[in-house]
């Protein structure tokens, strides 16, 4: 199992580059929210309170974009998500509620040839689970200033946790 570490930014709508590092201590990538501009900064920390135009980036520690998570709103239903993959083959994997719990949300990932289901319960982690077996999981410590932990199996399919820190700070950290 590999596990990783970062900080949040404590304020949803920091624009700050945040370090992701594994058990070496070593910078594996790096991840910050985007604008399109100040105007949609300013109207989304005011107007929506953070949670109306979300997109995080994700970059390899040489500073390629490898990741794009990006929220779509829906006035009628539930938001979704979309990640975009920039490394190697791309690939598109959409993010959708499963159930409309808030307190503990499941979550559906798929892309042409691969389906995840995320499932979160209060104060544990969120597991993420393919073909119905746990292969991540993702906590946030609020009680360590926002220190978040990602676990990757070694049989996850997918072993990048640039990923999973995108995914994750769209759905949980800012979510609906």
């Amino acid at each position: 199992m590999k596990k990783y570490v970062y900080n949040a930014p404590k304020i949803k709508v920091s624009t700050k580059l945040v370090d992701i590092i594994n058990d070496d201590k070593e910078v594996v990538g790096t991840f910050k929210r985007e604008y399109k501009n100040i105007l949609y900064q300013i109207l989304d920390s005011t107007v929506f309170k953070g949670d109306g135009f979300v997109q995080y980036n994700s970059y390899s520690s040489e500073g390629k974009l490898n990741y794009k998570a990006i929220k779509r709103l829906k006035m009628i239903k539930q938001s979704d998500y979309l990640i975009n993959c920039y490394k190697g083959e791309e690939k598109v994997y959409t993010v959708t509620y499963q159930t409309l719990q808030d307190i503990a949300p499941e979550f559906l990932i798929e892309s042409r040839d691969e389906r995840y289901v995320i499932k979160k319960m209060p104060m544990d982690w969120a597991r993420v689970y393919y073909k119905d077996k746990e292969v991540a999981r993702w906590k946030m410590k609020t009680t360590e200033l926002f220190k978040v932990y990602i676990e990757i199996e070694e049989d996850s399919p997918i072993q990048d946790p640039a990923f999973f820190s995108c995914l994750f700070q769209c759905i949980l950290y800012v979510g609906d």
